[in-house]
């Protein structure tokens, strides 16, 4: 049919206008189309187009860009992903393919993952979880003291959502699950997809590490970690989990694999979070700014645990352009156990203690604590942060003289007892005091007035030899109160900020630095010179938590080393009389703070009464350097073992830890909230006189590109979650289809290094293109917001418009709209046998052979076609035995199952070298295939980095077969010849309706004369069927049974329970397969108060090494009808064969394995959506 759009035209084959109408074709509520084709067309480039009024292009330029987007798709050249068809110009409006979603390890995160997927299927698209997050099976849940369902067990909840919302929505909804191999519940995860009747509705992969191949390689064992805590959780070897994946692939396909270390090795936004990280980390007594103050991470840790964290932590927004600082929520805190650390010191003065793979911001970028040098600039707090709004004080009070509540005046009191006081604990030299100069006597009268009415007791000061006045309080729960507020008994160059400050109201924290710099600090101004605040002190852990309190109050500051000799001082008597000398052994250090820092310091703290309020007025004449919040590194160094910490904040992907700008942890799956927005060009439709057209495809690909883009504008996103990451992003996806089709038309072998060599040429023609054309964008538009810090952001960088441009995508349905094939997948036949309907009413079934085109025409032009030829090729499914085909077209048309299992991975890796995010592929093996053979395919493709893997043996399905349980047992011979009744001319019985996957099967059961029953009828689908031949033959022999005198319930217990790949929900509960409803039926049929059988299960006896690895016979070429092609695959299959692949639901065709999915090439019906 053609459809005119001048020059181009549009043309489309049956098939194709099949599936737009039963798909993609904008219909009424009755079901009516209402639109046609080249409407359809229309209708998403004027849609897609109106992205362009937000930028640059005149209405002219529009028009033109609209003509491009229309005729790529008329052309076939270039085709969206179907959401984009479904979606574009309709209240819908939703575009994207499939969507990544965080699953988080607490019930809240789990189920509202659950409600976001029921969400996004509804409105057409697919998802993907990495469930490595969760917990382990029956580890404790401290919020319950109960025990946690693990990773599996809430997988099923997903799935059972996936069914219930699949059946309403315009598209099916798809899942993919992941685990970490080293998660603790990996073995039970391999084989979870044993049973046909779990999992359905996903697909399901392991990510691998880097540390299990080597571990593998060596023969050797690996940790398993538990997510929960980041502690190791045991050791498996890695020779006996790779052995389980590889049994598990070979029995039914699942699961698949992702190399995740290779996948994040590309990952270009690593700022914004790692694929499946490893967990970089910070040391846990670094301090953190939060809502509450400044808080060491592993006490939000533990008040993350609890439950305790409200609005957050502190971020500073540099990290995703502008500045400033403010809050935002946390996603998750974890603890990731003992790990090598790091130490970094600034020459101001700050630290920070983490992992060697912990990101800080630099210049540079996001650059990890073992890559940074000396003098690299980091950056620092750039503003004030948040203060606890709570006054009640954090502890137990046992005097009702005592403050309750913090205040200004005990931040002041507790400043000059850190700096000028003493506090000692024993029985008889219990005592806090307080010293006070001859100068500041004010002050000495103002706090002994507060102390001592907190005291009880006036207690007046004491004045020393040295002219020092002694302030003393000797009862045991006045030091007590001082020592729960955090002051301790130590020695002067051991002193430390009370713990109870850090998180103390803004005025009690400015009361204490108040008090400390007025016991111990000084002011300095020399006119046109000189003008700090210094803060000196022995104790060199003191100052660098000033340092960070002061910060937190959007004050820099710098440490220096002070020492001096050692030398006496002054000298004093004791209590008893005794002279005593203090001796100073010279170490001293000072914090100054300068630039425009210190007037914010004189403005916010200052000091207390009127000290230094005479240079302190020269100040405010004076003007300031401004003081960037950023300093260089002066030293790095290992630091041993820490228990380490991390957490997820979600929006700036970043926090501050020691006041340093740090990265978040990335461990989430994938990227959270991402989404695919995909299409492909068809390589087939690029071929001129026997040649590619570069030049075309280049038009295209530039195109493609820019449609691309202009989707991410258009998308109306099912959660405002997705639509801001997917617009930080911008990621894209082109791809192709139709790949084998271009091959045969230059008359190149899928099976030859040729093709390889042509395949690796073409994916960097298109990848550079896309990136040219994603460069141009970004001057035009600007470059993606994530763009600082990711791996485009150097020097010499032009921009990015989007962080990702190539991806290979399932084309199931696409392929067919564009008559080509899948994606990079060979032919899947060179003929095959379609049904359709044909009659006046559409009622009656016919057998068509379909024929490839381009075979079709060769045939033709070289004289070999006859129709008697394409029936037989039908048949057979491969080329090879045919002597009237001659061996050149043999060798071109070679189908997915002619190809040889290293072929079909050595092109996968030819793409995935030029493919930003990953290639769609499956791995075909043949029936015969050993486990062996699947090992060494595995190994193949993370050897030619590939990113992942998907294998399909053909007909791999476990049957899992009944057992009465006496199996074991003699079985004696009859003596008596076989006998079986004569059936009456009439009979009466009664008809069961029961539905299944495969569609309504109807059951008549006859009874004898005595009401036993004597023969079992069975009708589905049309006649000439395979489920109606299946069927039929169940009920032949199942009717040989009971007229041969076998009681009907030894008959139920034979095939009752036998399962099939499509297990259905029925009224009477789960239909497994055809056999297990016609034994269900006679169930009922015989009694509805029936016990329960009792029947037990067993495995299908598994065939032996020897059977699995004989080597076939080298083919002879002379000889005819040989079940093996040239590369000794069998390819001469009964329908049985194909396993997981029966008749297509929706037509009644057969299905095929294409891209890792079950689809029908006929029309469209795909079991991933």
């Amino acid at each position: 049919m053609i459809l005119g759009l001048g020059k181009p035209q549009l043309k489309l084959t049956e098939n194709a206008l099949k599936v737009l109408a039963s798909r993609y074709l904008l219909k009424d509520e009755d079901g009516k189309v209402l639109e046609k084709p080249l409407e359809m067309f229309k209708r998403v480039s004027s849609f897609i187009i109106k992205a362009e009024e937000n930028y640059k292009l005149t209405k002219e330029q529009q028009e033109e860009l609209e003509k491009a987007f229309l005729t790529v798709m008329v052309n076939l050249e270039f085709l969206p992903n179907s959401p984009t068809f479904t979606g574009a110009g309709t209240p819908l409006g939703q575009l994207a393919a499939c969507f990544v979603l965080p699953v988080g390890d607490s019930m809240e995160e789990i189920f509202s993952a659950i409600k976001y997927t029921a969400l996004i299927h509804k409105s057409g698209g697919g998802t993907g979880f990495s469930f490595s997050r969760l917990r382990p099976a029956k580890s404790q849940v401290k919020s319950t003291q109960g025990l946690a369902s693990g990773p599996l067990s809430f997988m099923t909840v997903f799935d059972a959502a996936t069914n219930t919302v699949k059946q309403g929505g315009t598209r099916r909804g798809a899942n993919m699950g992941i685990l970490r191999i080293d998660h603790p519940d990996i073995m039970e995860f391999i084989s979870a997809k044993t049973d046909s009747d779990k999992l359905n509705n996903f697909n399901i992969s392991v990510a691998i590490t880097d540390k299990f191949m080597a571990a593998l390689d060596q023969s050797g064992e690996y940790e398993l970690i538990n997510p929960s805590n980041n502690q190791a959780a045991g050791k498996l070897k890695a020779k006996e989990v790779w052995e389980k994946i590889v049994n598990q692939v070979w029995k039914n396909g699942d699961p698949g694999v992702i190399f995740i270390d290779k996948i994040n090795h590309f990952n270009p936004t690593p700022h914004i979070g790692l694929i499946e990280s490893t967990n970089p980390c910070v040391s846990g007594e670094m301090l953190v700014p939060t809502e509450r103050g400044l808080e060491k991470i592993e006490k939000v840790y533990d008040n993350y645990l609890k439950g305790g964290i409200n609005k957050g932590i502190l971020v500073d927004n540099r990290t995703i352009a502008g500045g400033g600082v403010e809050l935002k929520a946390v996603a998750k805190v974890y603890n990731n156990g003992k790990k090598p650390v790091m130490k970094l010191i600034t020459k101001a003065g700050y630290e920070l203690i983490a992992t060697y793979d912990h990101r800080v911001l630099t210049e540079r970028g996001w650059i990890k604590m073992s890559d940074l040098m000396v003098d690299d600039i980091v950056f620092l707090q750039s503003g004030e942060g948040k203060f606890n709004h709570s006054f009640s004080l954090p502890i137990k009070i046992v005097k009702k003289t005592l403050p309750r509540f913090w205040s200004k005046e005990l931040g002041q009191v507790l400043g000059l007892l850190v700096g000028d006081g003493w506090l000692r604990t024993g029985d008889r030299n219990c005592r806090i005091g307080f010293t006070f100069s001859q100068d500041e006597k004010k002050l000495l009268n103002k706090f002994k007035k507060i102390i001592n009415q907190w005291y009880g007791f006036e207690i007046k000061p004491v004045l020393r030899d040295n002219n020092i006045f002694h302030l003393s309080y000797h009862a045991q729960w006045f030091v007590d109160f001082f020592r729960q507020l955090g002051v301790k008994p130590v020695k002067t160059k051991e002193k430390i900020v009370p713990a109870t400050i850090f998180t103390a109201p803004k005025e009690a924290i400015i009361g204490f630095l108040q008090g400390l710099f007025t016991a111990d600090g000084t002011v300095n101004f020399v006119k046109g010179h000189s003008a700090y605040v210094r803060l000196t002190a022995k104790s060199l852990i003191l100052l660098k938590e000033v340092q960070l309190l002061l910060l937190n109050l959007g004050i820099k500051s710098k440490i220096y080393p002070r020492h001096r000799p050692a030398r006496k001082t002054f000298n004093y008597l004791t209590k008893n009389g005794q002279k005593k000398n203090y001796l100073a052994d010279g170490i001293c250090y000072e914090l100054e703070i300068s630039k425009q820092s210190v007037l914010i310091f004189l403005e916010k703290i200052s000091f207390i009464d009127d000290k230094h309020q005479a240079k302190i007025k020269m100040f405010k004449k004076k003007s300031f350097y401004r003081d960037p919040f950023e300093d260089q590194i002066a030293s790095l160094e290992k630091w041993g073992e820490k228990i380490v910490y991390d957490l997820t904040e979600i929006t700036t992907h970043s926090y501050l830890a020691g006041g340093i700008l740090v990265h978040n942890c990335g461990e989430q799956p994938l990227l959270p909230y991402e989404s695919c927005n995909l299409g492909s060009i068809n390589l087939a439709k690029f071929i001129t006189d026997g040649k590619i057209d570069w030049d075309r495809l280049s038009a295209v690909t530039k195109v493609a590109v820019r449609f691309l883009d202009d989707v991410i504008d258009m998308n109306r996103y099912p959660l405002k979650e997705i639509e801001k990451m997917t617009q930080a992003n911008r990621k894209i996806g082109l791809g192709v289809m139709g790949w084998a089709d271009m091959l045969i038309q230059l008359g190149i072998a899928y099976n030859s290094q040729e093709a390889i060599d042509l395949a690796e040429k073409l994916m960097k023609f298109i990848k550079d293109d896309a990136d040219a054309t994603s460069i141009e964008l970004a001057k035009e538009k600007g470059v993606f917001p994530n763009f600082e810090g990711s791996i485009y952001d150097t020097p010499e960088s032009q921009g990015m418009r989007n962080a990702t441009r190539t991806t290979i995508a399932p084309t199931g349905t696409l392929s067919i709209i564009a008559s080509c094939s899948s994606g990079i997948e060979p032919i899947f036949a060179v003929a095959y046998t379609r049904k359709s309907h044909l009659g006046k009413k559409g009622d009656e079934w016919v057998e068509l052979v379909e024929v490839n085109p381009y075979f079709k025409k060769i045939a033709k032009d070289r004289g070999f076609y006859a129709k008697e030829l394409m029936e037989k090729i039908a048949q057979a499914g491969s080329l090879h035995d045919f002597a009237e085909i001659p061996d050149d077209v043999k060798r071109v048309f070679v189908t997915a199952h002619d190809i040889a299992p290293e072929w079909h991975v050595r092109m996968q890796a030819a793409f995935q070298k030029y493919i930003d995010n990953a290639v769609s592929k499956t791995i075909n093996f043949p029936h015969l295939a050993s486990k062996d053979d699947v090992a060494k395919a595995y190994l193949l493709s993370y050897e030619l980095g590939c990113k992942g893997i998907t294998i399909y043996r053909d007909g791999s399905r476990d049957v899992q077969v009944l057992t009465t349980g006496k199996s074991h047992q003699k079985v004696e011979v009859p003596t008596t010849p076989f006998y079986k009744k004569e059936r009456p001319m009439a009979m009466k019985g009664t008809t069961y309706k029961v539905k299944t996957s495969y569609g309504d099967l109807y059951v008549t059961i006859n009874d004898d004369e005595a009401g036993n029953p004597f023969e079992v009828f069975a009708t589905i689908g049309k006649a000439g069927g395979f489920f109606s031949a299946k069927s039929e033959a169940i009920c032949r022999l199942v009717s040989l049974a009971l007229r041969a005198g076998i009681p009907p319930e030894e008959v139920i217990k034979q095939i009752k329970g036998i399962r099939g790949p499509m297990p259905s929900w029925s009224e009477g509960g789960m239909i497994l397969s055809l056999p297990d409803a016609i034994a269900q039926i006679l169930e009922r049929h015989l009694s509805q108060r029936q016990p329960a059988l009792g029947l037990a299960y067993h495995q299908v006896p598994q065939m032996t090494k020897q059977t699995i690895t004989q080597p076939v016979a080298p083919v002879n070429a002379n000889q005819v009808n040989n079940n093996h092609n040239g590369n000794g695959l069998n390819i001469k299959r009964d329908i049985a064969d194909y396993g997981d692949a029966p008749e297509c639901p929706e037509c009644g065709n057969i299905l095929e394995i294409s891209e890792g999915c079950l689809k029908c090439q006929v029309c469209g019906f795909s079991k991933c959506g």
